[in-house]
């Protein structure tokens, strides 16, 4: 039975970006994986069948406080769903809600956690749920910030942004390498390399320089103009927006600069956003 390694972060951080380069390094891949392939690759900890198996009743029956309460049985198969250690997606804090642990420290290898400056962040989050930016703000600041998956109530308990990244940067149950959004757009050989590196696999240069071409932002969006996307809303836009940092100076008002950098400044500070 393997472990898990989840990938972690706030939606539209760079989950997919890191997916799609673990995805086309750890296969070696000749030509790029393509995206809609990348569930095969790495599970999501809201896949149902985990939660039917774990609940032995037909998911139509689990509501989102029956999924919470299943969710330390449904990692455990999750885990065991491989003989190796393998990445999981996830969105969730690592946090308990009502009593309950979200992230099941007994099966989990470590934690790649992805952050996003949220400035740049909310506009993408916006999109993304069909909302207004005033209102991303609002729900970014939320503590029962929630979603629940588009088929079926599985219960995701997201929080507040900076609590969100205090919950993984803090945590002390599994080895953590926290990453950057704007690291692995500026420097983006580098960054993956250390994330390599951090789990302990192999690096080999061209391997490596092949994986950061086949999961490039150009390459991702011309595949989702091509050929869709799965796991594109049916709401929004393109999946793939614009896959770059400080547009918020001028995406922003100067008032929704202050509400987000006065909830999660503190957080921010510490990443370097402010």
């Amino acid at each position: 039975m393997g472990k898990i390694i989840w990938i972690a972060s706030y939606p539209k951080s760079g989950n997919t970006w890191m997916r799609a380069f673990l995805a086309n390094y750890v296969l070696d891949r000749r030509e790029p994986l393509p995206i809609n392939e990348l569930g095969a690759f790495t599970l999501s900890d809201t896949r149902p069948r985990f939660y039917q198996e774990a609940g032995g009743r037909p998911i139509g029956e689990i509501d989102e406080a029956a999924s919470v309460e299943l969710r330390a049985r449904a990692q455990e198969l999750i885990a065991a769903a491989r003989p190796h250690d393998h990445f999981v997606k996830t969105h969730s804090l690592n946090g308990a809600h009502q009593g309950l642990a979200l992230i099941n420290p007994a099966v989990t290898k470590g934690a790649i956690c992805i952050t996003r400056n949220p400035l740049d962040l909310v506009s993408s989050y916006a999109a993304h749920f069909g909302m207004t930016v005033d209102q991303a703000i609002d729900v970014m600041d939320n503590p029962g910030n929630s979603t629940i998956d588009a088929h079926h109530r599985i219960f995701t308990l997201l929080g507040r942004w900076c609590d969100h990244v205090r919950s993984w940067r803090d945590t002390e149950d599994f080895p953590l390498v926290m990453v950057r959004y704007e690291d692995l757009l500026e420097q983006p050989a580098l960054a993956f390399r250390r994330i390599l590196e951090t789990l302990g696999l192999p690096v080999t240069p061209d391997r490596l320089e092949r994986a950061v071409r086949f999961s490039s932002f150009r390459e991702l969006s011309d595949q989702e103009r091509r050929d869709g996307f799965s796991e594109r809303p049916p709401h929004s836009g393109n999946f793939f927006r614009q896959g770059v940092s400080g547009s918020w100076r001028t995406a922003l008002s100067a008032s929704q600069i202050d509400r987000l950098s006065n909830a999660h400044g503190d957080v921010m500070r510490e990443l370097g956003y402010l």
